[in-house]
């Protein structure tokens, strides 16, 4: 009955999930301003508690940090191509979905182009060119937005030359621009008119569609040379791997860290580690999918490729092939990194208006909770444990992590200034110091997020004057204005422009600099 209810009323079901998202947001937002007039011990009750909850949170960063490390430096020691030469197939899992063996197995990246310049393509094909697995197994295909495809296309074959015949096949395909229905500037488009011609392509040529790997990828990322021998083996040995996406816990960005502005590394920083972080402490199967991910080709078949409708694609991969799987579908990590540019401008102001439309676009990824809410209330096949677990981490991801730093700073202040008279309560009495207290050994944890930092990024220019390099010690405390500023506004932005049911049409593709 419920599952009729939502078809019929699809329309109106997903604006009201539209609201409810923003609503939630902006209900939190401005709670201690309401809740200090209506009821003030309430609100200094959930400040206590988002102190605390905060303060849990650092700990259990620090902890996936270090766990994610020891992954990492145990993954890059081995020998990905020697493991998975010593695999016997006749003992692996999940046979029906298997090659016949490793020679047979074949890898299919998409890499999606836009207008990226000569030199990052070059970085990008010279690091699958120098992978450990062999690169005869490999086909490329590259699906080009029609705007710049003339100079794009010639730039992709003059790097590859005769380092093509090295590949399996090298394939492209020129995305037209204004297909009715699609979303404008939107990558999941262009993804899908690549993937489902390469994919008609192998089919018309008499391929087995079930030996492939599928991957996609960025045209900036530069993968590490053991990255496609560490996926390889990941899948091979892992069993339903049609109910799995694999992904790298390790997205670095050193490709131009050094030449970008403070803040800009501290965002990109705060996506390595938090990824790292949160794949190894948190259940894989409340993870969606981002920025490279890969699987098998009959998973992106039974998905139906992205939802060329939409701003969004990483997460919209996951969601469209966990209904196909009526939620029996999540992600896999391993430790074998690839490296993407930090977002860079012309000059120093344009860097940052730059990560704050690309953070922009990011949150608009927000759209996931009504597509998939929606879809959770007509699909009766999926657990209900796991839908409200769903709705719950999508609470806490899109409401509460976005909010949480902007309350505890500025909440008890925002009561006061609302009701003066809660300063003089004996449950508020004592409030701000105990906030002061906890969030002061909070900052312990900055220590070791500096440590790790240094792990994974590249050495500092050794041209760099010695004030400059003291300067970078000081970006662990800039986190906080980060949180403040470019991890708060842009989203907040993304969902009151859904509330108010305005898309986000300036789809901005985050231009690459060389």
């Amino acid at each position: 009955m419920l599952a009729r209810f939502v078809i019929k009323y699809d329309r109106q079901v997903h604006r009201f999930l539209e609201l409810s998202l923003g609503s939630l947001t902006w209900a939190l937002l401005s709670s201690p301003i309401w809740l200090g007039v209506l009821y003030p011990p309430a609100i200094v009750y959930l400040l206590t508690f988002f102190t605390v909850y905060w303060s849990f949170m650092a700990f259990r960063h620090t902890l996936g940090m270090y766990a994610g490390y020891r992954h990492y430096m145990r993954e890059m020691k081995t020998n990905w191509l020697d493991e998975c030469n010593k695999l016997d197939f006749a003992e692996l899992p999940d046979k029906p979905t298997l090659p016949p063996d490793l020679s047979s197995l074949r890898h299919v990246f998409l890499i999606p182009v836009y207008s990226e310049p000569e030199g990052v393509l070059r970085d990008t094909l010279g690091s699958l060119f120098n992978q450990t697995f062999p690169t005869e197994q490999v086909a490329l295909v590259f699906a080009v937005e029609e705007k710049y495809s003339q100079v794009v296309v010639e730039n992709i074959y003059k790097i590859i030359g005769e380092s093509g015949k090295k590949f399996y096949k090298v394939m492209h395909y020129v995305h037209p621009s204004g297909i009715p229905g699609e979303a404008i500037g939107a990558a999941a488009a262009n993804r899908t008119w690549g993937a489902r011609h390469a994919v008609d392509e192998l089919r018309n040529s008499g391929e087995n569609l079930r030996n492939y790997i599928f991957s996609t990828i960025d045209a900036d990322h530069v993968l590490n040379e053991q990255y496609i021998a560490r996926l390889t083996h990941l899948y091979l040995t892992t069993d339903n791997r049609d109910y799995h996406y694999f992904s790298t816990a390790v997205h670095l960005f050193n490709n131009n860290l050094w030449r970008v502005p403070a803040m800009m590394r501290i965002e990109a920083n705060a996506v390595t580690l938090g990824s790292l972080s949160d794949w190894s402490v948190s259940n894989r199967e409340f993870k969606d999918t981002f920025s490279s991910y890969s699987s098998s080709l009959q998973t992106l078949i039974d998905a139906d490729f992205w939802d060329v409708t939409l701003g969004v694609d990483d997460t919209i991969f996951y969601w469209r092939a966990f209904f196909a799987r009526n939620g029996n579908f999540d992600g896999v990590p391993h430790y074998i990194p690839y490296s993407a540019d930090a977002v860079e401008g012309k000059n120093f102001v344009d860097s940052h208006i730059r990560l704050y439309r690309q953070l922009l676009r990011w949150g608009w990824g927000a759209i996931d909770f009504p597509l998939s809410v929606k879809e959770f209330l007509k699909n009766d096949k999926i657990a209900t444990t796991k839908k409200i677990k769903w709705v719950i981490k999508h609470i806490e991801k899109r409401v509460i992590l976005i909010n949480i730093v902007f309350l505890i700073t500025f909440g008890f202040g925002m009561v006061t200034l609302v009701n003066p008279y809660v300063k003089q309560s004996n449950f508020a009495y004592s409030l701000p110091n105990l906030m002061s207290i906890i969030l002061t050994i909070t900052l312990i944890f900055l220590i070791p997020g500096t440590y790790f930092r240094h792990k994974f990024t590249k050495p500092i220019p050794k041209n760099w004057s010695l004030w400059r390099r003291f300067l970078v010690l000081l970006e662990g405390p800039l986190i906080i204005l980060n949180l403040l500023t470019f991890s708060f506004f842009p989203w907040i932005e993304a969902q009151t422009r859904m509330m108010f049911g305005k898309k986000l049409k300036d789809l901005y593709h985050t231009p690459k600099v060389r």
